[in-house]
C-alpha cells in the first residue's frame, strides 16, 4: 500500500490541488493539507477513499481496449489452406492471425510459425498444408475496457490480444497498437 507520506507528492505529479482531491475523495481540504505536513494521524477509512481517488484519477486519462484496438479482425477457418494465411498476413502486414470456427478463436498463425515450417527439416511442402494443420493455440480474450496497463502484461507473453464485448470478438490488440497508443 501506498505509504501516507506520498499522498501530496502523488497528487503533485496528478496537477491536482489540494481541493480538487478533497473533492474526488469526500474528504475536507484541510484533512488533505493536515495528512500532507504530517500533523495528524489520519483513520484508515480517510486514507482508503484518498487512495481510491487518486488510483481513479490516475485511470481515468488512460485508455482502454476498445480505443485502441484494430477491426474488424482479419482472420482464417481451420479448413482454408495456409498459403491463404500468408495472403492475407501480406496484404494486411500482419504478423499474426486468429484463426475462427463458429465465431470463436480456435488458434492463430504467427510469422514466425511459417518460418518454421520453411526451413523444417523435414522440408515440407507448405502450399499443401491447412491452416488446421499447422496452427498455434488462439490468443487470449479479454473484455473492451481492459486497461492499457493489462494489455502490455499480456502482450509480454503474446502476440496479440483479442477483445470482446458481448460475448463476440470485435478487435484484436498487438504490440504495435499498444505502440500507437503511447
Amino acid at each position: 500500500m501506498l505509504e501516507i507520506e506520498k499522498i501530496g507528492k502523488l497528487r503533485r505529479q496528478l496537477g491536482l490541488t489540494q481541493k480538487e482531491l478533497a473533492t474526488l475523495s469526500g474528504v475536507s481540504q484541510s484533512l488533505i493539507a493536515k495528512i500532507e505536513s504530517g500533523r495528524i494521524d489520519p483513520a484508515y477509512s480517510k486514507v482508503t477513499q484518498i487512495l481510491a481517488a487518486l488510483e481513479g484519477y490516475t485511470r481515468k486519462d488512460k485508455k482502454r481496449a476498445e480505443q485502441i484496438m484494430s477491426s474488424p479482425v482479419i482472420w482464417v477457418s481451420p479448413k482454408d489452406s495456409l498459403d491463404k494465411s500468408i495472403e492475407l498476413m501480406q496484404k494486411n502486414e500482419l504478423s499474426q492471425i486468429p484463426v475462427f470456427e463458429n465465431e470463436k478463436c480456435v488458434g492463430s498463425i504467427m510469422d514466425s510459425l511459417i518460418v518454421s515450417l520453411l526451413t523444417d527439416s523435414k522440408n515440407r511442402n507448405i502450399h499443401a498444408l491447412s491452416v488446421s494443420q499447422v496452427m498455434a493455440p488462439s490468443f487470449p480474450q479479454v473484455p473492451f475496457d481492459s486497461s492499457t496497463d493489462a494489455l502490455a502484461d499480456l502482450l509480454k507473453h503474446y502476440r496479440a490480444i483479442l477483445i470482446e464485448k458481448n460475448g463476440k470478438i470485435i478487435g484484436i490488440v498487438t504490440k504495435a497498437d499498444l505502440f500507437k497508443a503511447i
